[in-house]
């Protein structure tokens, strides 16, 4: 690697020291800058990015806006003591209103069509009946929300509905969050690869040699923080999804969850059919930082959107992609100070959406203390 000269006048855009510096342009890392500097407006804030714009999972996810399905949390209960699942449910729910609050629905592209879950086992189906009184419990704990889960039937399923539960354009909610940060004054470095990072002293050193300071350092960088920190408990995970080309007569018009949100689908705008997921049949390979397409995966896919949802024939797949997301081995996300010039955001466990927000103004908050 080439190191970069500097000349004389690029001190001044290079030398300067920033108040605060963002690694991470995904929703939560834009989420700290946009709420610290809305609090402190005279302070300059600089948010660094390795991708021509963010691409780890905040514009690469499904869309959802949900809090957990009932075997979601079943699955939590496992891993999890309940008092901290209680409070993930609250982060979720407050992160999904401060989002909607902060960006408006109609900029982010959010609607509520109707959320289920499904199912094709009756013994998991019972076993959920028999867990949905604790779940709407947490949830009232949680949101002040009463009678969320819901035993119900669905295009012939036997399923448990989801109130409160909708989706949204992610595409539409990134480009709105950046686009208040940009007229806050808020300064961005895109295709900036970090080789490493001088957390002591808020510093962050480029491949090209180029050094930026902060006198404080948020690291936002979710699934990709372990290459660049050490002891980080945060495991990637890759999702692959796509979206169909129009189909006349979808009757799956809203959004689901099956097998403990390992798969999700639902409908898109224009007849369109989103289905994602299915991580859980080759969890090893999926554990990685490296875009692409499993084959395994998307051919069970086509199988379950074929065999089990029964799309009309003839559907074809318009586009696909892959998105990455950091995993905690609680699902429970990570915000803790490294020292006093350093904050860490990371580990949102596929939850970016609802959690991203809300951890962003946490530590906007903490980084102002």
């Amino acid at each position: 690697m080439i190191k970069a000269e500097r000349s004389y006048w690029e001190s001044e855009l290079y030398g300067r020291k920033f108040d605060l510096i963002v690694l991470g342009a995904g929703l939560t890392g834009q989420s700290i800058a946009h709420f610290y500097k809305k609090e402190n407006p005279d302070k300059k804030v600089l948010v660094v990015d390795r991708g021509f714009y963010p691409i780890g999972a905040s514009t690469r996810n499904a869309g959802f806006a949900c809090f957990g399905s009932v075997t979601e949390h079943m699955a939590d209960m496992e891993i999890e003591e309940e008092a901290k699942i209680i409070d993930r449910i609250r982060r979720r729910i407050d992160g999904l209103g401060l989002l909607r609050q902060t960006l408006g629905d109609k900029n982010i592209g959010y609607r509520e069509p109707g959320a289920y879950e499904i199912f094709t086992d009756a013994t998991v189906y019972e076993q959920a009946l028999e867990h949905l009184d604790i779940c709407n419990r947490w949830l009232c704990e949680a949101a002040g929300l009463e009678e969320v889960y819901q035993k119900c039937e669905h295009n012939g399923f036997p399923a448990i509905s989801i109130k409160q539960e909708g989706c949204l354009h992610p595409g539409k909610m990134m480009r709105t969050l950046y686009e208040k940060n940009l007229a806050a004054a808020v300064e961005f470095r895109w295709q900036s690869q970090v080789e490493r990072i001088d957390e002591d002293n808020g510093v962050l050193v480029l491949e090209n040699g180029i050094e930026l300071e902060g006198s404080q350092l948020a690291i936002a960088t979710n699934s990709f923080t372990s290459t660049l920190l050490d002891d980080i408990d945060i495991k990637p995970g890759r999702g692959f999804v796509f979206v169909t080309k129009p189909i006349p007569e979808l009757q799956w018009k809203g959004t689901y969850h099956f097998d403990r949100g390992y798969y999700y689908f639902r409908g898109v705008e224009g007849d369109r059919f989103l289905l994602g997921g299915a991580r859980s049949l080759d969890i090893d390979v999926e554990t990685t930082i490296e875009f692409g397409t499993n084959q395994k995966i998307k051919k069970s896919l086509i199988s379950f959107a074929n065999d089990v949802l029964r799309l009309p024939e003839g559907w074809e797949i318009d586009t696909e992609w892959s998105g990455i997301m950091g995993f905690t081995s609680t699902k429970s996300p990570i915000l803790r100070r490294i020292n006093n010039k350093t904050i860490l955001v990371a580990g949102l466990s596929g939850m970016g959406v609802a959690l991203g927000m809300q951890l962003g103004k946490e530590a906007a908050g903490i980084v102002a203390e």
